[in-house]
């Protein structure tokens, strides 16, 4: 955590503008929402041109405050992606106008879908490292074309701006910037609160890991696999793999083997690339504590499990990677 957060609380606004994306609003603030009733230091504020808008048929959006005619000091600035048929050209352009003014005083900028559109078109984007939804990068790479547009991440963040794919990869998003204000245990408890496998980190395609063998019903091995998940440190075998899915080790071995596709070890060990991967984004340690912290033990054995998926060094990996 760090000391800001620990004197008082931080200061987010949402940019609010008609066609508001139902998922890209509620993904995000739900996220902050949950992170709130756990105690964390958060002050939200809504904005837009309109004191209230239409959003899911009959229902209402309203207690939106005007414009700040001021800039305001935010440690979070978010910008939902909008239906663009829905927004006028006259509210498009106010839109921009209020951005170009008050992201220099925002400590971060995050983006969510096409509301990475509305940053392009500010002039926010030119230069940096993006990503919007997959329909939209080419529009994107026209409004922006001096920016590095990249379509096979979920999220980006370069600097102190933040975009992402669209849709439920807010949640993602705003997670990860949970994770780095508040810390990551705040984070994991608010990913169990909403329910969520795992967090997924930016690095990674639509399609997370994270959820890969999870498109079953036994609740049994959905257990385990939260187990899994969620200490890939410990040193898991298959006798205590069987005591938390309450099942014997001849019956797990099939049964998750059916369900996934994958054997046992082959999926923990999925599981923990993936963490390593991300800590190798995310932090600067050295590959030994990776290894560590992944679950491997040491960078010998990270290594040879690296090389079944990767066709690069760990070392060769992370710099493609860095900023």
């Amino acid at each position: 955590m760090n000391d800001q957060s620990r004197c008082s609380s931080l200061e987010i606004g949402v940019l609010m503008l008609p066609g508001q994306v139902p998922l890209d609003l509620a993904g995000p603030l739900q996220v902050l929402l949950s992170a709130e009733q756990l105690g964390a230091p958060l002050n939200l504020h809504f904005f837009g041109p309109q004191s209230s808008l239409p959003w899911l048929g009959p229902l209402q959006l309203s207690g939106i405050a005007p414009l700040p005619s001021m800039p305001l000091s935010l440690d979070l600035l978010v910008i939902p992606g909008q239906y663009r048929a829905h927004t006028s050209s006259d509210i498009r352009h106010q839109a921009i106008k209020w951005l170009q003014q008050q992201t220099p005083y925002c400590s971060q900028v995050m983006a969510i879908c096409s509301g990475a559109l509305l940053l392009a078109a500010a002039g926010m984007l030119d230069g940096r490292r993006c990503t919007t939804h997959h329909a939209l990068l080419e529009e994107l790479g026209r409004i922006a074309p001096q920016a590095r547009v990249q379509g096979d991440c979920i999220f980006i963040e370069d600097d102190r701006f933040l975009t992402s794919a669209g849709i439920s990869t807010g949640i993602d998003t705003m997670l990860h910037w949970l994770t780095k204000q508040l810390g990551q245990y705040l984070a994991q408890q608010v990913a169990r609160e909403l329910v969520l496998y795992w967090r997924r980190s930016g690095q990674e395609p639509q399609l997370s890991v994270w959820l890969e063998g999870r498109n079953h019903v036994d609740h049994r091995i959905h257990r385990l696999q939260d187990a899994l998940a969620a200490d890939l440190a410990y040193p898991w075998t298959l006798a205590e793999m069987a005591t938390r899915s309450a099942m014997s080790e001849r019956h797990l071995r099939r049964r998750f083997s059916a369900l996934t596709g994958l054997s046992l070890m082959d999926y923990l060990m999925r599981l923990r690339l993936q963490l390593a991967r991300q800590l190798m984004c995310e932090t600067d340690w050295r590959l030994a504590r990776i290894a560590e912290v992944s679950g491997f033990g040491d960078d010998r054995q990270l290594r040879r499990a690296w090389q079944r998926f990767e066709h690069v060094p760990p070392a060769t990996w992370r710099r493609t990677r860095q900023p």
